[in-house]
């Protein structure tokens, strides 16, 4: 059962990373450009020759007509789209419960100035989740983040926060790293985010790693993934 259904509709080369959200790939012999919808550096998928499934997006503000999906890394699909990690963790929520039990799930709750991922109602009480997904590995290990995010330091300082009045607060890792048994903060890219996740964990921030594969056609669930911080 797929945790979210994307089918890709082209495969193209990747040639070249011209900025962040943007790419020039080769589709068909022609060059084109595609948006890459992840922010991270991708120190090792971004490099030309790479094969990448893209799925055609129409829209009048769109610059481009393709969205990137999945980078190719030997025998496997890395999916690489982060605007579909919402839905998919969503989804992860009622079919494997990495939290426990809840009646009520409420997407984007503000809190404080601004606004996390999910808020689930449980028997213990509200519990705030963030959901980060993961690209970037070294041999075995899983790591995030792979560019300095102010952004996800902030997330996590939220969840210290919530945790300190009293509440239920999580993180949710979506690692789409097949090789990766374990993922942990990559302490030399970010070390006040690495030193940050350390003492959530010990003030009772609940980790959750789910490891998803993704063959073309959708996301599954593989495995749970262990959260080491040493």
């Amino acid at each position: 059962m797929y945790l979210w259904t994307i089918s890709y509709q082209a495969e193209g080369k990747l040639l070249s990373r011209p900025n962040r959200f943007l790419v020039q790939v080769l589709i068909q012999g022609r060059e084109e450009e595609a948006h890459l919808h992840d922010p991270g550096r991708l120190p090792d998928l971004i490099r030309p020759g790479r094969r990448v499934a893209l799925r055609s997006v129409r829209g009048r503000r769109r610059r481009t007509r393709w969205d990137v999906l999945a980078i190719r890394l030997e025998d496997y699909w890395c999916f690489c789209h982060s605007g579909y990690h919402r839905q998919i963790a969503a989804n992860l929520f009622f079919l494997q419960k990495p939290f426990g039990e809840f009646s009520d799930l409420k997407a984007e709750p503000e809190v404080e100035e601004g606004r996390l991922d999910f808020r689930l109602e449980t028997p213990r009480g509200p519990l705030w989740v963030e959901v980060k997904g993961v690209t970037w590995a070294r041999g075995k290990t899983a790591l995030f983040p792979d560019a300095p995010t102010l952004r996800g330091l902030r997330h996590l300082q939220t969840l210290r926060r919530l945790l300190q009045e009293g509440f239920r607060a999580g993180l949710l890792f979506l690692v789409f790293r097949q090789e990766a048994e374990e993922i942990r903060p990559a302490e030399e890219i970010q070390p006040d985010f690495a030193r940050a996740l350390a003492a959530a964990l010990e003030e009772g921030l609940e980790a959750r790693a789910y490891l998803l594969t993704y063959d073309g056609h959708g996301i599954s669930f593989k495995s749970a993934l262990p959260v080491r911080v040493s």
